[in-house]
């Protein structure tokens, strides 16, 4: 961010402020389209053009802040001097400090307003924002029950603004040899202090009243060649039975989860009834699986079902925010030409579903789940509709097998831990393969609380810490007996609106006065 800030505000001052405008935005499109192109490389997997047109897209919020920065986010300072006015009236250090701060204040709230817009327009994509880089900083990324992770952002933003202004202040300062305090330095260092004392809070408060569910997350580990051929059908659905019975059968589990589409055909074929009614025969375990729905007149839906006993009166969720070209294909009979982006699985189009109730639970005694269907866990105003005040758990069942042994699974992990923060619910992955872990209301992968001091709650191979392999895992998880509603889960993003759009009104009044 330091080197982007001062390749934006260094720059002749006696530039017009269409051209100055024009290079903000080229310097900051390249920027995001660097950073997008290596970020969502493992796209190429799927579609080559998808893996180039969408980072290209993306690309243009960094370029759209970027002319921001490079004009309403300048520092005042930076502007020459009139040289009429005598030395004792240039500006005053507090004045300076000033300037630097409110500069940071819009930079920040320019960038955390767009990652927020990025999250919602045209379908929305908000798969690693700069708050994210914070993921394994477990104390700061603390205050996102807050201000969400996009307003972690401006956190970010608005010290490596004013860390910016020091130093080009500094390096005029050798040039001239004349030294001065640089006052708006010690604000952002108060800020990062606030956040680490909150975050500190936070991690040391004991913890209260917890429901004890013992948990089997299964990761069978399918490949995207077969998980889609019938032939391969019977022996997908011998897997999870074997994957599963190898541990419910020999122990008590509460709650067994399988991944997104876990078995093949719909919840309603002949087939996958008398498999999961013969399955849950033998053991008293709810079993949440990923499954698709066929149902006449309705749609075709990506779903988790809940299944106690037997396959009948299943309790279900429907996934409601679609990938597009993955699930569904839009303007599809508008444009023809998108089919062939498209994922080469997608025939029909997924119908997306309507209902944000959590899924009742009854093991051990009663609780709730939020259900999250692949990458739905990395938006928080989806995940936040569905908070209760009573027991909850957040369950996610995806399938990133889509992308290979890449980067993809890792990086939707770390999106997901901050629902975690943002929402102060526990969670339970389940993914076909990559990162099938337990994450606890603080975003840590570890048993805080627990008896023993073991390793992350993850599907790894011990001795090479390959995390894509096909495992069962058993463990405990706690789910606060009182959760908080978090300030998050009532207002959302609405500290990033809010920076946002003051930003915005800044850029607007300042072109109007121009």
């Amino acid at each position: 961010m330091i080197p982007l800030l001062a390749s934006l505000w260094l720059h002749k001052n006696n530039i017009s402020r269409r051209k100055r405008l024009l290079r903000g935005f080229g310097l900051g499109y390249i920027a995001g389209l660097s950073f997008f192109l290596v970020n969502l490389s493992w796209l190429h997997h799927i579609h080559f053009a998808a893996g180039t047109l969408l980072p290209a897209f993306l690309a243009l919020y960094f370029g759209i802040w970027g002319a921001f920065a490079s004009s309403t986010g300048r520092p005042q300072f930076m502007n020459p001097p009139r040289r009429d006015v005598p030395d004792n009236k240039k500006p005053s250090l507090i004045l300076i400090a000033s300037q630097s701060c409110y500069a940071a204040l819009l930079n920040g709230g320019a960038w955390c307003g767009l990652e927020w817009l990025r999250g919602c327009l045209l379908s929305g994509f908000g798969w690693n924002g700069l708050g994210v880089a914070l993921h394994e900083n477990l104390i700061l990324i603390q205050l996102a029950d807050t201000i969400g992770v996009t307003g972690l952002a401006f956190i970010i933003v608005f010290c490596s603004s004013i860390a910016t202004s020091v130093i080009i202040r500094i390096c005029s300062e050798l040039r001239h040899g004349k030294f001065s305090a640089h006052l708006d330095f010690p604000v952002a260092v108060c800020l990062l202090c606030c956040a680490f004392f909150y975050g500190t809070v936070k991690l040391s408060a004991p913890p209260g009243k917890r429901i004890d569910v013992r948990v089997l997350l299964v990761q069978g580990g399918i490949s995207q060649e077969e998980k889609w051929d019938t032939e391969h059908a019977k022996a997908i659905c011998e897997k999870y039975r074997e994957m599963t019975l190898r541990y419910t059968g020999i122990a008590d589990f509460d709650l067994v989860i399988w991944p997104e589409s876990s078995l093949p055909f719909s919840l309603n074929d002949p087939y996958n009834k008398a498999f999961l009614d013969h399955l849950l025969s033998n053991n008293d375990f709810e079993l949440a699986l990923g499954i698709n729905e066929n149902v006449i007149g309705e749609g075709i839906f990506n779903s988790i079902a809940v299944l106690r006993g037997g396959s009948n009166d299943p309790k279900t969720y429907r996934k409601i925010h679609l990938v597009p070209f993955g699930e569904f294909v839009p303007f599809r009979k508008t444009f023809p030409f998108l089919e062939k982006i498209a994922s080469s699985e997608i025939g029909a189009d997924f119908t997306p579903g309507k209902q944000t109730e959590p899924i009742q639970m009854e093991k051990p005694q009663p609780y709730s789940i939020i259900p999250l269907v692949c990458f739905e866990d990395t938006f928080g105003n989806l995940a936040r509709q569905f908070v209760r005040d009573s027991p909850q758990l957040i369950v996610n069942v995806t399938n990133d097998g889509w992308f290979g042994h890449s980067a993809a699974s890792s990086q939707h992990l770390a999106n997901a831990l901050f629902r975690c923060i943002e929402l102060r619910r526990p969670m339970a992955r389940a993914a076909n393969t990559g990162r099938t872990c337990l994450i606890d209301s603080y975003g840590s992968l570890y048993d805080r609380w627990g008896d023993d001091n073991g390793g992350k709650r993850q599907v790894v191979d011990p001795d090479t810490g390959n995390t894509f392999i096909e495992a069962s895992l058993p463990e405990m998880v706690s789910i606060p007996y009182h959760p908080p509603r978090t300030i998050y889960a009532m207002l959302g993003d609405s500290f990033s609106i809010i920076l946002g759009s003051l930003s915005l009104l800044v850029a607007i009044s300042k072109i109007r006065r121009s």
